[in-house]
């Protein structure tokens, strides 16, 4: 059984400001992991992310509006384009490799 605190306040308003954001996003303590979680009382599973940083900061609101299901589509498109160019990267390391092997 996960141990939660559940986050009403804190320094710099981020649940106020998160509430700006979604108002059904509020914030969670995971005592056992020691990390924040976002959760949303619109969903069945109230899960949706956990906080990257080790504090509740401006971050957090970049990140949650980075990763909200309107913008799936787009965050699909640059995970896929980043694969693109690092596949054409790692092409270009590998042609360069041979490059060498055969030119020795």
């Amino acid at each position: 059984m996960k141990n939660y605190l559940d986050i009403k306040d804190d320094v710099y308003y981020i649940c106020q400001r998160l509430k700006e954001i979604d108002r059904s996003y509020y914030v969670l303590f995971n005592l056992d992991r020691k990390k924040y979680e976002i959760h949303s009382n619109e969903q069945k599973d109230t899960y949706c992310f956990t906080v990257p940083f080790d504090q509740l900061d401006e971050r957090t609101l970049f990140y949650s509006l980075k990763t909200r299901s309107d913008r799936r589509d787009k965050i699909i498109k640059e995970i896929e384009k980043s694969n693109e160019e690092n596949y054409k990267k790692l092409i270009k390391e590998q042609v360069n490799l041979l490059k060498e092997a055969i030119c020795q």
